[in-house]
Parts: structure tokens; sequence; C-alpha cells
């Protein structure tokens, strides 16, 4: 017999859902709550107001990606089967349902109309992600899997731009050819890095 979710899981898988189709800036407590079939006053409860949501979303969206993305990734044995295991990864994850940008990436650049601790918290969130590329870049350097000369920091910056730009291809040209382009486009830059 399954169990019904927590109200407050509910409501944040609700808005996650919601923010897909006009952004997590604009996702009121009331157009919330009627998503939810709830009172503004029962959903307000559970959060107290807009900034509290913004960041329960962001935090829900995190732990999806750490759970589905990251994690996998940090199982691999090795430094350069985890960077290829992210491009994997993140290429599913950003390409699962094109319709759907990606939550991190959407309350990114959705900071600025965001309360000032959801926008810390997404502004935060992408750059721990292109700061643990950068540092696997670095380690994947020191032990000989890439080339002394790749820039590290380059590397992070081409490894986001190509996931950045899948979710606009995938949209604009379909998921299948943004799916092939997108892990051609991880390989081609791991093996640019490769002595």
């Amino acid at each position: 017999m399954a169990t019904e979710k927590p109200t407050r899981t509910r409501i944040v898988e609700t808005a996650l859902e919601e923010m897909s189709q006009g952004g997590l800036a604009t996702l009121s407590i009331g157009h919330l709550a009627k998503a939810c079939k709830m009172s503004k006053s029962g959903l307000f409860a559970h959060f107290g107001g807009q900034e509290a949501l913004q960041v329960s979303v962001i935090e829900a969206a995190i732990e999806q990606f750490r759970q589905q993305v990251v994690e996998p990734a940090r199982q691999q044995s090795g430094t350069m089967a985890r960077i290829e295991a992210l491009g994997a990864n993140w290429t599913e994850w950003l390409l699962r349902d094109p319709s759907r940008p990606c939550p991190i990436l959407q309350a990114a650049f959705e900071a600025p109309a965001l309360t000032p601790k959801a926008a810390d918290l997404a502004r935060q969130a992408r750059r721990g992600w292109t700061d643990w590329v950068e540092r696997l870049a670095k380690l994947a350097i020191h032990e000989g899997g890439f080339a002394a000369a790749t820039d590290a920091k380059r590397f992070a910056f081409q490894f986001e731009a190509i996931g950045v730009g899948s979710q606009s291809w995938a949209v604009v040209q379909g998921r299948d050819e943004a799916m092939r382009l997108t892990r051609e486009s991880f390989a081609a830059l791991i093996a640019s890095a490769r002595p």
C-alpha cells in the first residue's frame, strides 16, 4: 500500500513542475496553492513566505541533481571515469524533457528576480558545480589523464557551455539531435584534453 507524500514534499514537487512553465520568480503562493488544490493560508503555513518557498524549491532541485548526476559520477573508479560519467549524466538530466529546463540553471538565470537568499543559493549551486568540474580537470592533469598544458578553468567553461547549449539546441532542433551532439561534444572536449 503506497503512502501519501508529506504535504511539504508534494508542494515543492508541484512548484518544480510549475516553475518550468513560467519560472521560479513569478511562481506565487496563490498560483501554487491553486495548483496544489490548497488554500493560500494552508500553503503559507508550510513556508511562511516567498523566500522560504523559493529556497525550498532550489534545495529540492539541488538534491535531485546530486542524486541523479553527481553521486553516480562520484561512484566511478578514477578521475577520468568520473569526468566522463558527469558528461553522460548531465546530458541525461538536461535532455530528459526539453520542454522542462534544468531547474538549477533556470533559477540561476532568474537570480536577479529572486529573493536575496534564493538568488545566493542558486548562484552558489552553479559555482559549486563549475568549481567541481574545474577541480576534477586539475586532478586529471595531475594524474596524467589530461595534458599538462590543459587549462582547467577553460575546460570547466567549455564543459558548462556544452551543457547549457544542449537545452537550447533541443528546444529548436529536437531532443535526439541534441542528445547526439551533446554526447559527441563532451567526448571531443575530453579527448582534446588528453595527452
